[in-house]
């Protein structure tokens, strides 16, 4: 029942966010917005249940939300830094507030509210830099690069999975992740490769605007950065004494649960592209 329910709600997200990366434009932004909101007011909760802050969900929601439409906003209209004007409004309140709260940690309260900026609000608003006039197409919007790096995400887990279930022996991070191998890795990285050859093979009109080597490139890319950040997650996990960070999507756990790989494939997949030329 377990595996069924795993299943289920794998299909219907998996669906949501291929629907809305090639829907594009409004769509778009408003996934990455709503995944900006859900998973701050999710980590804000369990960063007041278990690090004993006093968090401001809203005020923190507020920061989140506000910084990802800013950093939308510039992938759009690079001259338009004025954008950034109500984070920092908000950014003003969060400070002066405390001193109005007789709170034992307010510098405790500062980070927990602020850190969903840096986590979460970043690595989402930069998705819209992958999405938006990508260097080599004509289109203002194009949904190659971020379901590229969703699709390598998806292929990397798996092929760890069954890799690492099939074969897995020599541990990779016990300390941390108890269940994630070498060998399970390697299979993984195997796997994303293999998806990246097929992609740029039997999809040209899609991927032959950038060299095979650009897109294998960046299969490691998120291969690796993809695994620090699920190991990332579980470390933040293991200090707050849980398994799931939540419970809104069934048989998976919660939102950052579901993101934790993206949340440092995406950063480093716009730094990847910035180095090697073939963007910005």
């Amino acid at each position: 029942m377990n595996f069924l329910v795993r299943t289920i709600t794998a299909v219907v997200y998996a669906t949501i966010m291929l629907f809305c990366i090639l829907k594009g434009g409004p769509w778009f932004v408003g996934l990455f917005g709503l995944c900006t909101i859900l998973t701050t007011i999710e980590y804000t909760g369990l960063a007041n249940r278990f690090k004993q802050s006093d968090a401001s969900r809203l005020w923190s929601t507020v920061a989140a939300f506000t910084f990802y439409a800013a950093i939308v906003g510039l992938s759009v209209m690079p001259s338009s830094a004025i954008l950034f004007l109500p984070f920092v409004f908000t950014l003003i309140v969060i400070m002066v507030r405390e001193l109005y709260y007789k709170k034992p940690s307010p510098i405790n309260d500062w980070v927990h509210t602020l850190f969903p900026v840096i986590y979460l609000a970043l690595p989402y608003g930069l998705t819209s830099l992958l999405a938006f006039d990508v260097k080599g197409l004509d289109t203002g919007y194009s949904p190659v690069i971020p379901l590229t790096l969703f699709v390598f995400i998806w292929c990397n887990d798996v092929g760890a999975y069954c890799t690492g279930c099939t074969i897995g022996k020599h541990k990779l991070f016990e300390r941390i992740s108890p269940k994630k191998t070498w060998e399970g890795s390697i299979g993984g990285a195997v796997f994303t490769m293999i998806a990246a050859f097929l992609l740029h093979h039997f999809l040209p009109d899609w991927y032959s605007f950038m060299p095979l080597w650009v897109w294998i490139g960046m299969a490691l890319v998120v291969v690796l950065f993809g695994t620090w950040g699920d190991l990332i997650e579980s470390l933040m996990k293991r200090e707050m004494g849980i398994k799931d960070s939540g419970k809104i999507l069934p048989g998976h756990g919660g939102m950052l649960d579901r993101f934790d790989s993206a949340l440092l494939a995406i950063p480093a997949t716009v730094v990847y592209f910035s180095l090697i030329g073939f963007y910005f």
